[in-house]
């Protein structure tokens, strides 16, 4: 296990700043993800934490070892050096070795005891369930097969931390799910650190202790999967996880927080109701409802037109054009089944849960 330090990371191509001052802790045994869409500096993140590129500035400690600190000058140590292991997303199983030569080739090049190494990588296969497919060469395994071998070889040198660069997105939908599951049980079975980056915000929620939300270059909110959900810090957060809906919102100046440390806001300028206490001089903002939040209201006094109703089985997902909102901006509803409303339908709603958000 190891513990992850990075302090104000920062990589500038040019003029061009694709990772600006990241500071981040993860914690001994933490499966961290760092979620944001293509191009924020996910990969980049990565690769500076494994040593396949120099920082602009910032420091990156891993278990009091200094890796890398620019300002104070201490010298880079090299990738092969910082005992961490990484998983690519195109796998790089080579072509012309087996499953056993592929997953040894690490310590084979250490020149590691035949005896020793044979232990090990029979120890590293039952660990990603590979036992007695050692002599399968690369085409003979399937998609699922060939990133188990890709996470067998990044375990066998027992690195302090692992990094997976979207391990799982070259993968059908079932075996993402599998996948997910294994790398969650191979943390906490071997204790080890693990840093996985992912535009899939739910591969995000699902396996990890933490979650890093990224927006060009900036760390958005750093917190676990449920209060980034139910918290989120802003209006990117809660739409990038889980897709929340915004609505215009305002309250009073100078509130202080009841009993249940809660404050009230007007919604659309029709709905009032509470939500968590928030310090802020802000009157006017926005209140952040998950579409499983609002509901079938009579008399509420906030209008709604049904526009579009998506049936899905177990729910229907309705489109509303709220009163008080834009006209452009429909906004998600989820029911029951027995819940029927056709296109074209006027209701009332209302919100029984949601966030203020200044930005």
């Amino acid at each position: 296990m190891a513990k992850l330090q990075i302090q104000n990371l920062t990589k500038k191509y040019g003029d061009n700043t694709v990772v600006n001052k990241m500071t981040l802790d993860v914690e001994n045994g933490q499966l961290t993800t760092i979620v944001g869409p293509s191009g924020c500096g996910k990969t980049t993140i990565l690769r500076m934490i494994a040593g396949f590129i120099t920082p602009t500035g910032g420091r990156i400690d891993l278990d009091e070892r200094t890796l890398v600190d620019i300002e104070n000058g201490i010298s880079e140590v090299t990738p092969e050096n910082r005992n961490i292991g990484m998983v690519f997303q195109s796998y790089a199983v080579w072509p012309h070795m087996n499953v056993f030569d592929n997953v040894g080739y690490p310590l084979k090049i250490r020149k590691t005891d035949k005896r020793v190494l044979e232990a090990e990588v029979n120890r590293v296969l039952r660990v990603v369930h590979l036992e007695g497919l050692e002599k399968r060469m690369a085409h003979e395994l399937s998609g699922g097969q060939q990133q188990r071998v890709a996470l067998a070889r990044a375990l066998i040198l027992k690195p302090k931390l692992l990094l997976l660069d979207e391990p799982l997105s070259n993968l059908d939908a079932a075996l993402r799910e599998e996948m997910r599951g294994e790398i969650k049980e191979i943390q906490m079975n071997q204790g080890i650190t693990i840093i996985n980056v992912t535009h899939d915000q739910i591969e995000a929620m699902t396996m990890s202790d933490k979650v890093a939300v990224i927006r060009d270059g900036i760390l958005e909110q750093y917190a676990s999967p449920k209060e980034l959900y139910e918290y989120p810090i802003n209006r990117f957060v809660a739409q990038f996880i889980g897709t929340a809906n915004i609505l215009p919102a305002t309250k009073e100046a100078g509130q202080e927080p009841d009993e249940n440390n809660m404050m009230t806001i007007r919604v659309c300028d029709r709905y009032t109701m509470k939500v968590p206490f928030k310090d802020s001089d802000q009157t006017e903002g926005y209140a952040a409802v998950r579409a499983q939040h609002i509901e079938d209201e009579a008399g509420s006094g906030l209008k709604a037109i049904v526009r579009r109703n998506l049936y899905q089985g177990s729910q229907i997902e309705y489109y509303l054009q709220v009163d008080g909102c834009e006209e452009e901006d429909l906004i998600r509803m989820l029911m029951e089944v027995d819940f029927e409303k056709p296109e074209g339908s006027v209701i009332e709603i209302g919100i029984e849960k949601a966030v203020w958000l200044d930005d």
